[in-house]
């Protein structure tokens, strides 16, 4: 799977949800430690604004960010293995284009 390396404005029935993208607009992708990129900013900024994880948003997916979205993982059902990809995407809560709306997002290769 590819990685997200770029974050897009992407419409669901509920709003507009702000998601890891590669390709410019594929939500089927994947992050984990070691990247660093704007995809990691809009997971770090969903995990803090939807989940309250107090991460830094710098856009490097470090250990924190890992063992916060574990943390996010096991919260929501997903097998909290730190890993972002399209299973995590559908269950995790996403922040939208108000800092108050919290967007869930059913795409391409989860559920």
């Amino acid at each position: 799977m590819n990685p997200c390396d770029d974050y897009a404005a992407v419409q669901t029935p509920a709003g507009t949800a702000w998601l890891p993208v590669c390709s410019g607009t594929d939500t089927t992708c994947e992050l984990r430690r070691g990247h660093k990129n704007p995809g990691v900013l809009a997971l770090q900024v969903s995990l803090n604004q939807c989940y309250g994880q107090d991460l830094a948003e710098d856009g490097d997916f470090g250990p924190a960010t890992e063992a916060a979205l574990r943390r996010v993982q096991a919260r929501v059902g997903t097998t909290a293995d730190g890993l972002y990809g399209p299973y995590t995407r559908d269950a995790m809560l996403h922040s939208g284009t108000w800092g108050d709306e919290r967007i869930r997002y059913d795409g391409p290769g989860g559920s």
